[in-house]
């Protein structure tokens, strides 16, 4: 099966990885490469007969619709689009493209590997046939996939990034250190990660793009970003592929 995934780090290497290690012919671009290549034109033959397409941008709407109209004009009009629904709901992505029935969304958060879950969401547009394809695909790189309802975040990234942006609160008021608030939650309540490194894993610009999809889509005070985790991503202070966020990295 011919696969090409587009997105951000560390979403694009760590289901690019999945997609390799299941015998998938695989290429990867971040958005940016994809972009250029797509002024230049040498995205048109490795995007021909493309089987799945994998969408993975979860910082801005707007970015989010120019790469997903890009992706589509490239690949065949019926391969199967699957499109993160962190920062948009799986109906909004998928009213972007030509032949939405097509499009299906899933939620994954680094980090990824073989006998994980995935959440799958379909749009108000999108046909039974891809979803039985999307679930098809999710298992054969040894994921297990699951249905819920659409909407931005579904449920772990929801979930997730809502405990991140407490975090990024209290920090910002001076409960605790940053050290003091992850070790809290590793210690006390049995967490597989501090919620401050783990925004610095999935990167803050992504945290900051879910908890604006559900801050637009419910306009509830508990979905309003932390003016910490704004000014964070404002000043390029991403996490570890920045080498910067809560934490340094060299």
């Amino acid at each position: 099966m011919k696969v090409v995934i587009a997105g951000e780090m560390p979403f694009v290497t760590e289901v690019g990885e999945l997609c390799t290690q299941a015998g998938h012919d695989t290429v990867i671009y971040l958005v940016e490469d994809f972009n250029s290549a797509v002024q230049s034109g040498s995205a048109m033959p490795e995007a021909a007969n493309v089987d799945v397409a994998i969408e993975l941008h979860n910082e801005s709407a707007a970015a989010k619709e120019e790469l997903l109209a890009a992706l589509a004009g490239f690949i065949p009009r019926d391969a199967l689009i699957l499109t993160s629904a962190l920062a948009t709901s799986t109906t909004q992505a998928a009213s972007w493209v030509p032949n939405p029935a097509r499009v299906v969304g899933f939620g994954v958060l680094p980090p990824l590997k073989s006998g994980n879950l995935v959440e799958i969401a379909a749009a108000l547009q999108t046909a039974d046939s891809a979803i039985e394809q999307a679930i098809a695909f999710w298992q054969s790189l040894g994921q297990e996939a699951i249905r819920v309802a659409d909407g931005p975040g579904l449920v772990r990234a929801r979930t997730v990034c809502c405990l991140i942006n407490e975090a990024v609160s209290a920090l910002m008021e001076g409960v605790a250190s940053a050290e003091d608030i992850d070790r809290a939650m590793k210690l006390g309540t049995n967490y597989p990660h501090g919620p401050l490194e783990w925004a610095d894993y999935i990167g803050l610009d992504t945290v900051l793009g879910v908890m604006t999809g559900l801050y637009n889509e419910w306009g509830e005070d508990r979905y309003r970003p932390s003016p910490l985790l704004r000014r964070k991503v404002l000043a390029g202070h991403l996490g570890r592929k920045s080498g910067n966020g809560f934490y340094t990295y060299s």
